[in-house]
Parts: structure tokens; sequence; C-alpha cells
């Protein structure tokens, strides 16, 4: 049987993605923005996708495949939320549609320990960050990586996966592998795939990551950040396990934060 797998277009996937369609042979792979996964799913146009966890809240027949996962264990590095105002004085955010999880783990912040609910705007992918005329805003995934804020405009800059960490104990994690309970019968051919094509990916990061740079120069379409970011955010930020710890994070955000 062969699946149709969807994936976020973002550097964070490359260690998930590089092996998978030889560890899946016969399924195809396809990048979605994490915004239009659930929709994808419900419709059938796919079967399985590297998606925002927050949906699983309003997909009660969802479920997760294997232990592979984006998450963090404190800094991501590709999280960030800007403000130009004290936390509690923030009234307009804008934030980056792509992701659900992103949106629901920033506005829980303010408004659980700020006491605030701003207006919510959607930002620009095509605008110039430091240029953004909203009190705060949330920039996700690599535009979030080559972002240098202008510290005059942009006052507080905070890593959400580091946030995440210190004030729960926990790791966090974005996304998972998540698919309908119908493929249940598939169960132990999905995990296999998913999980030895992580296991993959993450033992030849460094081969993968030269790879993408060759592949950007050949085409003359290159990467919004150089060799040595991407090396750090591989070794020191990112992390693709769930392991129980995650599992724990992963719980306590969906069944207290998420609101549908």
């Amino acid at each position: 049987m062969s699946f149709r797998i969807a994936t976020v277009p973002y550097y964070n996937a490359w260690p998930l993605t590089r092996y998978l369609e030889e560890e899946l042979p016969g399924s195809s792979l396809s990048p979605w923005y994490p915004s239009t996964m659930r929709q994808g799913l419900l419709s059938g146009e796919i079967d399985l996708a590297m998606m925002p966890v927050a949906e699983l809240a309003a997909m009660p027949d969802a479920v997760i495949y294997g232990n592979a996962c984006i998450a963090a264990r404190g800094e991501v590095k590709s999280v960030l939320l800007c403000s130009r105002v004290p936390l509690s004085d923030i009234r307009r955010i804008a934030l980056d549609v792509a992701s659900r999880t992103s949106i629901t783990l920033s506005t829980a912040m303010l408004k659980t320990w700020h006491g605030v609910t701003p207006e919510r705007v959607p930002l620009d992918l095509d605008v110039d960050l430091n240029q953004c005329n909203a009190d705060a805003m949330v920039v996700i995934g690599d535009r979030a990586l080559a972002f240098r804020p202008n510290e005059d405009v942009w006052k507080i800059r905070i890593d959400l996966g580091r946030w995440w960490s210190q004030t729960t104990g926990l790791p966090f994690v974005f996304a998972a592998w998540i698919g309908r309970k119908s493929l249940e019968s598939r169960r132990e051919f999905l995990e296999k795939g998913f999980n030895t094509a992580r296991d993959r990916g993450v033992a030849d990061v460094d081969g993968i990551i030269t790879e993408k740079l060759e592949l950007a120069r050949q085409t003359g379409r290159p990467l919004l950040v150089g060799e040595p970011v991407l090396r750090d955010y591989f070794h020191h930020a990112v992390h693709y396990i769930l392991g129980p710890e995650e599992q724990k994070g992963l719980n306590l955000f969906v069944n207290r934060y998420v609101e549908f």
C-alpha cells in the first residue's frame, strides 16, 4: 500500500524526510503549509502529515504514528515572539498563520501569564519583518532562523521553545506524523518507516546539509541561512524523538492550552 504524505516546507524537516520514500516504498511526499494539513486529511487528499500537534484537539480520529517529531528541549531558534512593547501592553499581534501550534503557544502565553488577548492579524510572508507595524509578531521556520531583529524596534525577543521549557520543565513538541485511525492496521509498517527514516536522517544530518547547500548552489536559489547556522540548529536546537518527557509536554499543551 502506498501513502500520500505531507511534510512542512522548512529546513527542520530535512532529517525526517530525506530517506522517507526509501523506507516507505511506493509512497509520495509533498510539501504542504502546516495550516492546510488538517483539511487535507479530512478531505482525503493526503493520508498522513508532519502536522502541528495543536490540530490533534480538532481531530478526534487522528493519532500519532511513530516517535519521530519536531521538538525542542529548550531554545529552538525557529519560533520567535518579538515585541515593541512590554508583553502586558501588546494590543495587536501579527502571526505567521502557517502553524496553529505556534499561534496557540504564543497567544496562550500572553493570555495566561500576561493577561492580554491581542487582536490577531496575519504576518505577510513577504514583509520585511523589521517593518512590521504590529505591537508584536510571531515568526516561525526558516525566516525565523534568518531574522536579525532591529533592537531599536524589537525591544523584546522570546524564543518560545526556551520559554516553554523554563516555564513547564518539559520539552515542547511542535509537530509529529499524524494520520487517521483508519490506518491502524498499517501502524507497524508506518512506524518502522517513519522512525527508521528519522534515525538515518539524524545520523546523516551533516551530509544532508552539504547536499542541500550544493543543490542551492546548482539551482541559483540560495538558502536563507548559511552552513554554520544550519549545523548549529540541527545539532543544538531541534530535537526529533517523541520520548516520555516530550509526550508529557505534548499532552500538557494540547489538553490545557489548545482551544477550537
